[in-house]
């Protein structure tokens, strides 16, 4: 869309999260993932918080279809604990790509998906590659390897 401004006033960059933490995870969901995604990580999803709606809002790219859930803040918690356990979190500022850019996604798994929804134009094809994109484009590891499990307890909840 070319307007920030959605017809009636509504501003269409207050309605989706400042800041989209990145979860990497270290674990193969399925045994032949393990032997096709070399290298430490696994699978990447997001979630970030929605001021507006006081709401976070979670995409999970999967081999059957893409998910996304919309869990209210005050119920976020367990949610979060659960992405966060075992997993790598990095937070990424929004936007990091300019709304007018032309961002082509190609591939349909996780790491263009996530690129994509974060707006980091990357020609990563693995987790691993996509994560140091990341920390080379202002990523900051907030969860390492899952110890302190809930990622609110670094300042990520609603701010």
């Amino acid at each position: 869309m070319a307007s920030d401004v959605f017809p009636g006033g509504l501003r269409l960059s207050e309605c989706e999260p400042k800041d989209w933490f990145l979860v990497f995870c270290p674990v193969a969901s399925r045994r032949w993932i393990k032997w096709l995604v070399p290298g430490r990580f696994k699978h990447v999803s997001a979630f970030g918080f929605v001021e507006r709606a006081q709401s976070w809002v979670f995409y999970d790219w999967n081999l059957d279809r893409s998910h996304i859930f919309v869990v209210g803040n005050h119920e976020a918690d367990i949610l979060i604990g659960e992405y966060a356990t075992g997993n790598t979190v990095v937070r990424m500022a929004k936007p990091i790509g300019q709304d007018m850019a032309v961002n082509f996604a190609v591939g349909g798994w996780c790491v263009p998906s996530i690129a994509h929804l974060v707006g980091l134009r990357s020609s990563a094809l693995r987790p691993d590659a996509l994560f140091r994109q990341c920390l080379a484009h202002g990523g900051q590891i907030i969860e390492p390897n899952g110890q302190g499990n809930e990622a609110e307890n670094t300042q990520a909840r609603s701010s």
